[in-house]
């Protein structure tokens, strides 16, 4: 007998005995015992599994306030509240798991977090052995994923921004050959290059040509290295670096006039670059792009505009930042996969139902979860400016 019907059972027995008794206030209180207390049970719980103390709170703050601003705009799904319950990591990967722990204990049907990808997996073996799926915010890492087949992100991983860098510069740079410029043994550089590359030959349908200089870690005068980029002949070049690496090497090739494409570490490019660079004038960078996730100056989706309006009468005019809409996502994309699974409690089927996810309309594009439980979604690329930096671009890999 399955616990539909066990329930029922049980229902008609105490229904039996309270009509048996009598008096109102007998009926009253069988009313109250049994059936508020299920009125009461119409709860979904949702963990927040977040350091909110320690080195990383700051941080972790901003996927916070990004989630609680969606839970004030859709409190509720399938009809039943929707409440939020914290564990508290503390930034540290031992408390990590009892606080995972703790949140598997008070029930959670599924968790958001957490802020980086070490203390998401000190958690992660404590949800996937109590079939509870959790949906990383801000984490690249790719072993998150790859690791447990419950955990999910709504970021997109590193080597997604080799494939958007690829269709800028075929569709948008109309471009089929390029160079990949990198540091030796830069594994964070290569991920991106190998799927650049890919994407390239296949755009092009392997009439392409795409080229990888490499550079030797300690190098301070690329002159030789970048004589060789421009003796391909190519304009358009990705490079995936640091912020501090990629000022120095573009000072130096400021007089060739190529396109420099780099990764979203180049946020931060042109404050970077004034510390660095002989006069601190960084009129050298204009022009020049970078793969962003997010920009609260540009709308992808039409929930783009929900949530910075949102944003805005909670917080006034200070933008919101990337990690911010993730936290947004992350939370649609939980009552998308509980819409999906029919709300049901099997934390396997609500598993299978995130990973068919399509084309959620989030803040921050329009989101389709693969096999590994990582998306597909749009990005943006950024042109330096004088006054900072805009969207030139906006790429929807497929």
């Amino acid at each position: 007998m399955n616990r539909f019907w066990k329930r029922c059972v049980s229902a008609a027995a105490a229904l039996a005995l309270g009509l048996s008794l009598t008096g109102c206030t007998t009926y009253k209180n069988f009313h109250a015992a049994f059936f508020e207390k299920d009125k009461e049970q119409e709860v979904i719980k949702i963990g927040v599994f977040e350091p909110q103390t320690g080195a990383d709170a700051a941080d972790a703050a901003e996927e916070i306030r990004g989630l609680e601003l969606a839970h004030e705009l859709y409190p509720e799904v399938m009809g039943k509240r929707v409440e939020l319950v914290y564990g508290d990591n503390q930034s540290d990967v031992e408390m990590a798991r009892t606080a995972a722990q703790q949140l598997v204990d008070s029930g959670v049907r599924l968790v958001l977090g957490s802020y980086k990808s070490t203390l998401s997996l000190a958690g992660s073996d404590v949800f996937e052995a109590a079939d509870v799926p959790a949906i990383g915010i801000s984490i690249k890492n790719p072993i998150v994923t790859q690791t447990n087949e419950f955990y999910f992100r709504v970021c997109f991983v590193d080597a997604f921004q080799g494939i958007s860098a690829a269709y800028y510069v075929h569709d948008y740079l109309k471009q089929n050959d390029a160079v990949c410029f990198k540091q030796t043994g830069d594994d964070y550089a290569d991920s991106m290059i190998e799927q650049f590359c890919q994407r390239m030959d296949r755009l092009t349908a392997g009439a392409g040509k795409v080229t990888v200089l490499e550079y030797p870690e300690g190098t301070e005068d690329f002159s030789i290295y970048l004589t060789r980029v421009g003796a391909t002949g190519c304009k358009a070049v990705f490079f995936p670096s640091s912020a501090a690496t990629a000022a120095k090497v573009l000072y130096q090739a400021a007089p060739m006039g190529l396109h420099w494409i780099g990764s979203a570490q180049w946020e931060t490019l042109q404050e970077t670059a004034k510390t660095l660079v002989p006069d601190g004038n960084v009129t050298y960078l204009n022009g020049v792009t970078f793969v962003k996730g997010f920009d609260a100056a540009s709308s992808v989706t039409p929930m783009t505009e929900v949530f910075k309006n949102a944003y805005a009468e909670r917080y006034g005019d200070e933008a919101p930042t990337e990690n911010c809409a993730l936290g947004f996502d992350a939370y649609l994309m939980a009552l998308e996969g509980i819409r999906l699974s029919e709300d049901t409690d099997d934390g396997v089927i609500l598993t299978s139902k995130l990973k068919s996810i399509r084309g959620l309309e989030g803040a921050t594009g329009y989101i389709s979860i693969n096999a590994q439980g990582d998306p597909t979604k749009d990005v943006v690329i950024e042109v330096i400016t004088n006054d900072g930096s805009a969207v030139v671009y906006t790429v929807a890999p497929n």
